[in-house]
């Protein structure tokens, strides 16, 4: 469950080492499914409408209808902030346990940690926690925009959505740095890439829930915050909306945007991406160009099935899946697959 690189960020380290960067890592995450939580609470507001319904059908008019809906509405998103709330906590819990059996380790199950100075912080007498504790421990979090479009109906590529999408990141950056003062451990907000958790909370989620369009009707839960792979916007409109809700992580995020393979002959475009993500603040950026390359003939460019010289089909196809580069995004799983495939170009 360890993750010492990627999108990764080492915040300021409670425990003495400040804003250093190198010598520290992400020791363990936990990742909450949030389109889960907001089924959960959309579940518990429609039972609780169901005596009043019964007790007024036949005579219920338009306007009781109506009211009896915002209520219901008002109830679900109360009941979610009060479910991920919980979750949190029990995320918090994890991660403290977790953390607590890795320290109980003898420094002779990773030697090359303590030896060579990967991790900084280590005395000897005091154990391997002397160098764990200035790493970083993370709540992390998967499927914003299913969630919102659950609890709204719309994702955060709209005005309400965003609205209500700040406050969400916002209690997850509240209790962490909550969690940070209370035990003196570098807790922080995460931005999952969930290479197989997005597929597996998927199929678990079907199998409870079915298919409902704009949530399940795919094979995926999109990545942490970001906004869905197959709008159709340009990635200046990707980074507007994405830089809103970068600055909630203090633990890890990214954003990218998706281009075809032109662009790398146009350094011009790609600097001006390049400065507009900075300018926003943008903590990691990456532009995502496909690369596909002839394994027989060495031709490459953006060919995907067939080389266009020899028409040979045996090609490695470059990806960037979540932070890394895949030299076969094929061999991952069958979400991550469907995801990739339905990513748009960003014009």
């Amino acid at each position: 469950m360890n993750d010492w690189g990627c999108r990764t960020s080492n915040g300021f380290d409670i425990n003495g080492f400040g804003q250093l960067k190198d010598g520290r890592g992400n020791i363990c995450p936990v990742t909450i499914i949030m389109p889960k939580l907001a089924m959960m609470a959309k579940e518990k507001a429609l039972k609780e409408s169901e005596p009043f319904k019964e007790h007024l059908e036949g005579v219920m008019t338009d306007h009781f209808l109506d009211v009896l809906d915002q209520k219901v509405h008002k109830a679900t998103i109360d009941y979610f902030f009060e479910i991920l709330d919980q979750k949190i906590h029990e995320a918090k819990d994890t991660l403290i346990d977790r953390f607590e059996f890795i320290c109980s380790q003898p420094p002779e199950a990773a030697t090359f940690m303590y030896e060579n100075g990967t991790m900084e912080g280590y005395i000897p007498e005091e154990g391997i926690r002397s160098a764990l504790k200035h790493g970083t421990i993370v709540i992390g979090q998967l499927g914003l925009a299913e969630t919102l479009q659950i609890l709204i109906g719309c994702d955060h590529t709209e005005e309400k959505g965003m609205e209500l999408a700040k406050k969400i990141e916002s209690l997850f950056n509240k209790r962490c740095t909550e969690f940070k003062q209370e035990h003196k451990l570098n807790f922080g907000v995460y931005y999952s890439p969930a290479e197989n958790l997005c597929y597996k909370a998927m199929q678990k989620f079907k199998e409870e829930y079915g298919v409902i369009k704009n949530i399940s009707d795919k094979d995926f839960f999109t990545n942490s915050m970001h906004v869905p792979v197959w709008y159709k916007i340009s990635p200046f409109e990707k980074i507007d909306i994405e830089s809103q809700l970068t600055g909630y992580s203090n633990a890890g995020c990214i954003t990218y945007v998706e281009l075809d393979g032109g662009v790398k002959n146009n350094t011009k475009a790609l600097e001006t991406i390049v400065n507009y993500a900075m300018d926003h603040d943008i903590p990691y950026f990456a532009i995502n160009v496909p690369n596909d390359t002839c394994m027989d003939c060495g031709f490459t460019g953006e060919f995907n099935d067939c080389c266009p010289v020899c028409g040979s089909k045996n090609i490695q196809q470059l990806r960037r899946i979540t932070g890394y580069l895949s030299s076969d995004y094929r061999h991952f799983n069958k979400g991550k697959v469907e995801e990739v495939l339905m990513r748009e170009k960003h014009k």
